[in-house]
C-alpha cells in the first residue's frame, strides 16, 4: 500500500474512494477517472468502478455492510472502509458530517484526506477487491 492522497475535496464529487484504490494498488490517482463525478447512483458508479478494475487492473469490488461484531471476518485484510467523517471548514473548523472512504487493515491505515482525521464513527461498509483471474493476483503479489 502507497498512501495516495485525493485532489478533489467537494462534498459532492470528492474522489476520496479513487484515492484509497490508487493507493491499494499503488498507482497515480490520475489514472483512474473519478466515477462519483461521472454519476452520484450508487449501482452505476459500482459497475463503472468495476469495469475499470476488471480491466486495468483484473480486480472486482466486493461492496458491503458489515456489523462491529463481525469484524473479525475481515481480520488482515486490505480494503476500503466508508462511514461518515468530520469536514472542515473554510477556516478549518470542524463542521458536519460527511461520507467518507478510507485504506483499512485492522483499523484504519490511510486516510486519503491530507488533514488525516479519520473516520468520525466506526464504518460498517466496507470493499475488498477480489481477483477475476487467479494468475493475475499471483502476479499483483
Amino acid at each position: 500500500m502507497k498512501p495516495i492522497y485525493q485532489t478533489i475535496f467537494d462534498d459532492t464529487y470528492g474522489d476520496c474512494f479513487r484515492a484509497c484504490v490508487a493507493s491499494i494498488f499503488e498507482f497515480s490517482i490520475e489514472e483512474m477517472p473519478n466515477f462519483w463525478e461521472q454519476t452520484q447512483d450508487l449501482n452505476e458508479f459500482w459497475q463503472l468502478n468495476d469495469e475499470w478494475l476488471m480491466k486495468n487492473r483484473g480486480f472486482k469490488c466486493f461492496h458491503f455492510q458489515l456489523p462491529s461484531k463481525h469484524k473479525y471476518l475481515i481480520k488482515d485484510l486490505l480494503c476500503i472502509a466508508c462511514a461518515k467523517s468530520l469536514k472542515r471548514n473554510e477556516d478549518e473548523e470542524l463542521s458536519e458530517l460527511v461520507d467518507h472512504a478510507v485504506v483499512w487493515k485492522n483499523g484504519l491505515l490511510h486516510d486519503p484526506h491530507p488533514s488525516e482525521a479519520g473516520l468520525a464513527e466506526d464504518p460498517d461498509t466496507f470493499t475488498v477487491f477480489v481477483p477475476i483471474d487467479p494468475k493475475s493476483f499471483i502476479k499483483k503479489l
